[in-house]
């Protein structure tokens, strides 16, 4: 490895954990800004819990807005996977989008075939919301954890978020316990 020997930067370990109202709050101030293409980036971002890649990189011809379903053939792990997501998002995304055509990229900038960057209003809403120093990959983490206290296993999560599931293993584990905690004090009321 090139990196042998290589000291490493120190930071600071970052434990992020974001509610369900911090998630409406992020979805209904995208709403507000003039440009409603962000609000359709992150609507998709929090249904889908997709790399900010997965959806930079899609064109419509990867979007089918009546099953709700976008197709990333290529991914950071390399395997393809399917983002699915929700009504609201397809209805915003059919209003915002009237005229699609196939070739175009979702979220393209003003040079023809490069995406746009929502870096800086990012920091603008994130800001405004109390939550400065939220990534737009936390929210890929917040998709993880809802999934995994929802009840589903690591194996279903990973193909969800199309993660290697020892990784998500090691990063989540701990909320499968929990889902596996409850559903076993569950099973206790059905005796």
């Amino acid at each position: 490895s090139p990196s042998i020997g290589v000291r490493r930067y120190k930071e600071k370990i970052r434990r992020v954990h974001i509610e369900r109202e911090q998630l409406d709050q992020l979805r209904a101030r995208s709403m507000a800004f003039a440009d409603m293409r962000f609000a359709c980036y992150v609507g998709l971002l929090i249904d889908t819990g997709a790399r900010k890649s997965e959806l930079l990189e899609r064109t419509w011809s990867d979007v089918d807005l009546d099953n709700r379903q976008i197709l990333a053939p290529t991914t950071k792990n390399g395997t393809p996977r399917v983002l699915f997501f929700s009504e609201p998002t397809a209805q915003l995304l059919k209003r915002v989008y009237p005229k699609r055509s196939p070739e175009k990229l979702l979220f393209e900038g003003r040079v023809p075939g490069q995406p746009i960057s929502f870096r800086r209003i990012w920091g603008v809403v994130t800001k405004e919301i109390g939550l400065p120093d939220l990534h737009m990959h936390d929210i890929r983490h917040a998709a993880a954890a809802s999934l995994l206290r929802a009840g589903v296993t690591l194996g279903v999560a990973a193909q969800v978020l199309g993660h290697d599931p020892a990784v998500l293993a090691r990063r989540y584990g701990h909320l499968e316990t929990y889902a596996l905690r409850k559903a076993q004090e569950s099973s206790w009321n059905q005796i």
